[in-house]
């Protein structure tokens, strides 16, 4: 018997450098409903200590001196929100066409039901999250963070409405980013979180950088981002009543995030001062992603274990 809907894709990959990782979330968003669209949701870490600002962020007002020694490599996401330390982290992304049966059509609704999921397979590893929730359904869409600390500039300062805490600690943070047709996801999932890295870079206190803690400090052991991924996965299947499909990038989105890299993702002009790139055609961009980036790329995901 068929399933009831098509399976998803997932796609589970190793650390990649920040320009490639955020455009490769892109890329995929970019081309989701060319062919009636699918859904796919991508785990993926960071090569390198690094800092990704919201898209509407100034790089000056949320980092500190970026020009010492050892500075984390910096990037701007297309998603809002704040400012995200990614170090012993793992990042997912989960985009989807619009409408679509399996989300309400709110913003909110949206992150809910995603934040569900999560909190699914973070229970199923023995931990205990709660979902942030407005008091009432008109005090969520009246105040879009409810009490989150909007003075810092550091996303895990405070948890937003829907987005999910465990001991009073932010362990999730995530932005989306929203078109007609459909939307993209992003979000962080501390594994080890050090709060004295994120006020070396990050212009925040000692207690906004203590707001958040890493799942292996409530797990009290150690898990790799695999197993997490896994887990995670298969937390947004039962909650949403899905398979997943272990399926590559397609050549477009391999193309397309080789040109994203190179004229938004790499460049300054998006970086520090979030201007949008006039992409060039895709003719003028024909050289190959060099070896190393499209073997990673191109990887079949791993199995769910």
């Amino acid at each position: 018997m068929k399933p009831a809907h098509p399976p998803w894709r997932l796609l589970i990959q190793g650390p990649l450098p920040p320009p490639l990782a955020l455009a490769v979330d892109e890329a995929i968003a970019l081309c989701c409903t060319q062919g009636g669209g699918r859904s796919t949701l991508r785990f993926y870490q960071w090569d390198r200590p690094a800092v990704s600002l919201g898209r509407f962020q100034a790089a000056e007002r949320a980092m500190r001196d970026m020009d010492q020694p050892g500075a984390p490599a910096l990037v701007r996401r297309i998603t809002g929100g704040r400012a995200v330390w990614h170090e012993h982290e793992l990042t997912y992304s989960l985009v989807s066409p619009l409408p679509s049966n399996h989300f309400p059509s709110t913003l909110h609704g949206t992150v809910a039901a995603i934040s569900a999921g999560l909190a699914g397979g973070l229970t199923a590893l023995g931990l205990a999250p709660s979902i942030r929730t407005p008091p009432s359904a008109t005090a969520g869409h009246r105040d879009r963070n409810g009490a989150a600390d909007e003075s810092s500039h550091f996303c895990f300062a405070a948890a937003a409405w829907y987005e999910i805490v465990c001991g009073g600690k932010k362990i999730v943070g995530s932005a989306q980013r929203r078109w007609r047709d459909r939307f993209l996801q992003q979000g962080s999932i501390l594994l080890d979180y050090d709060p004295d890295a994120a006020c070396r870079w990050l212009k925040i206190d000692a207690v906004a950088a203590g707001a958040a803690a890493g799942l292996n400090t409530m797990l009290g052991g150690s898990i790799g981002p695999d197993r997490l991924a896994c887990r995670l996965a298969q937390g947004l299947a039962d909650a949403w009543g899905i398979e997943w499909r272990e399926e590559p990038l397609t050549e477009e989105e391999l193309e397309l995030a080789q040109r994203l890299v190179r004229e938004k993702y790499g460049a300054a002009a998006w970086t520090f001062g979030a201007r949008e790139p006039q992409l060039q055609s895709r003719g003028a961009c024909s050289a190959p992603l060099d070896n190393p980036h499209r073997r990673i790329l191109r990887s079949r995901s791993r199995a769910l274990a």
